[in-house]
């Protein structure tokens, strides 16, 4: 426990240096070795807290000549998983979601639209005229890659990058749907249009245009997450995954390790996400999976690292389902805001947004409340 402790701390070491270099995808950060020295740890440390970093995407490692250490994934992305899986697990409010995806989705829009010059106007037609009669998915490509450019034509950090959680939320919702075939895939083309529509509306500088198309989208976000089976805590059968992966197939799993992580979370939420649950020791879960226990390590790291797991030892061996820890995620998101640019300006748009949504009886405003821990200086 104590060297895998260690390893936790050099991930994150390594992971604010990352952030605070700004260093691009494809960047080669190191060789291992070389890293472990400057770092004044053992090989196999360090190695386990590549690991780690592996096991979320944010780094990847390459063998032979000019290998070494690489950034695999955006910063933005990188922070987008850490705080959808956070949300995931606290099961946010339906109506809070939906409330918040409105109010910053509808800025950033008619902070886009303000800005759009004759050329970009020009450039967003032209998108959108690829999109006459392209297959569905494609469609839902291209319209995640023209939603993400009119937010961050918004010029605020903190709102591209809680967007780009609430799209990453509705995007896992749609996965793992409960919805009959017919109505999902009409709701996916309909989540295509309505972008579509956002996107005309900006271009257009159609302020109208741009409230109703944002509502729409969000009736269509709010649609998909009640219907998501993870955020009912029920079982996931195997044929709705696979209906998600036919239709886009990036969706799907790359590695063993992933798709052994979505399965363990599924046992998490099966155990009501209760804390102290047992999952079961390291043979059982690799026996249970079919997968070495190097493919179940790697699966964990990411749900250690988001502090929703802990491997017991002795007589508390096992897996154990333990209570988010909101700090893995809050700092690696302000040291990404604070390399993006966000100034006190940016917090005071995104602050107010939050701020100005009327208080709802139910359960506890997640989204409102981590999003201002992270904007808090």
């Amino acid at each position: 426990m104590p060297q895998v402790k260690l390893a936790a701390k050099i991930a994150r070491r390594l992971e604010d240096r990352i952030l605070a270099e700004g260093w691009s995808v494809g960047h080669q950060i190191g060789r291992e070795s070389e890293i472990a020295s400057e770092m004044g740890v053992s090989r196999w440390t360090f190695r386990e807290a590549v690991r780690i970093l592996e096991a979320s995407g944010f780094v990847a490692t390459r063998k032979g000549a000019g290998g070494g250490l690489f950034v695999a994934s955006s910063a933005h992305d990188f922070i987008c998983k850490l705080l959808g899986n956070y949300f995931e697990f606290l099961q946010v409010a339906a109506d809070e979601f939906s409330d918040v995806l409105y109010a910053l989705s509808r800025f950033a829009l008619l902070q886009a639209l303000e800005g759009v010059s004759e050329d970009e106007r020009r450039m967003i037609r032209e998108r959108l005229a690829g999109f006459e009669g392209a297959p569905l998915a494609a469609g839902l490509s291209n319209a995640g890659d023209l939603y993400q450019s009119l937010i961050h034509r918004s010029g605020n950090p903190a709102l591209a990058l809680f967007l780009g959680v609430l799209i990453r939320l509705t995007s896992d919702a749609s996965i793992y749907s409960s919805l009959d075939d017919k109505t999902w895939i009409a709701a996916l083309h309909s989540a295509v249009d309505a972008i579509c529509q956002m996107a005309a509306a900006v271009a257009a500088q159609d302020l109208a245009g741009v409230d109703a198309a944002s509502r729409r989208y969000v009736l269509i976000c709010r649609q998909l997450v009640d219907a998501s089976l993870l955020h009912q805590r029920k079982s996931i059968p195997l044929d709705v995954t696979q209906r998600a992966y036919d239709v886009f197939p990036p969706s799907r799993p790359m590695k063993k390790a992933d798709r052994v992580e979505r399965e363990i979370r599924q046992m998490i939420f099966d155990h009501g996400c209760k804390i102290g649950s047992n999952l079961g020791s390291e043979v059982e879960l690799a026996q249970r999976f079919g997968v070495g226990r190097s493919v179940l390590r790697e699966a964990l790291r990411s749900l250690e690292q988001l502090g929703v797991i802990e491997m017991g030892v002795g007589s508390s061996s096992g897996l154990r389902i333990v209570s988010p820890d909101p700090t893995a995620i809050v700092q690696p998101a302000r040291r990404h805001l604070r390399r993006e640019g966000v100034d006190d300006h940016h917090r005071r748009q995104v602050r107010d947004l939050l701020e100005n949504l009327r208080a709802k009886e139910g359960p506890p405003p997640h989204i409102r409340s981590l999003f201002q821990q992270i904007l808090a200086t």
